[in-house]
């Protein structure tokens, strides 16, 4: 994406399990992609990070708070590839699926490329969460 005005939201579980959510200002278009990353080196996320090129990057408080000693997404977020994005840390409840869930669908009016969101948000909890933080943005 070039030029690019699009924020992204990024939350991670212990399983090593992703959600990111990404906004393009310009398009008001709202990605949201959940998925387990398979290496250590987070290549899954690097790889959308570095397609949406974001002026911002939003995790939880306290995932930047451990993110010195655990490496992980708060690392990816800190790349070097990524210095001209804009850190920026929200409260944890913030990451609220169930809300996320609930503006997803209402900013879709229900439409989420032909899928009910009330069917599928416990399985895709993390990257809905991201979305509640981003859409709270």
């Amino acid at each position: 994406m070039d030029d690019s005005h699009v924020v992204v939201a990024l939350i991670e579980n212990r399983a090593r399990e992703v959600g990111l959510a990404a906004l393009d200002l310009r398009s008001a278009t709202l990605h949201l992609n959940q998925y387990i990353e398979s290496s250590k080196s987070y290549q899954n996320t690097l790889t959308l990070l570095q397609y949406f090129k974001p002026t911002e990057i939003i995790v939880p408080a306290r995932m930047a708070d451990l993110a010195e000693g655990i490496g992980g997404v708060m690392a990816l977020a800190s790349h070097s590839s990524f210095a001209a994005a804009r850190k920026v840390t929200m409260a944890r409840g913030c990451f609220d699926d169930v809300k996320g869930a609930l503006l997803v669908q209402s900013y879709t009016n229900g439409k989420a490329n032909g899928t009910n969101v009330d069917r599928h948000y416990k399985e895709y909890y993390l990257c809905l969460g991201a979305a509640a933080a981003l859409l709270k943005w």
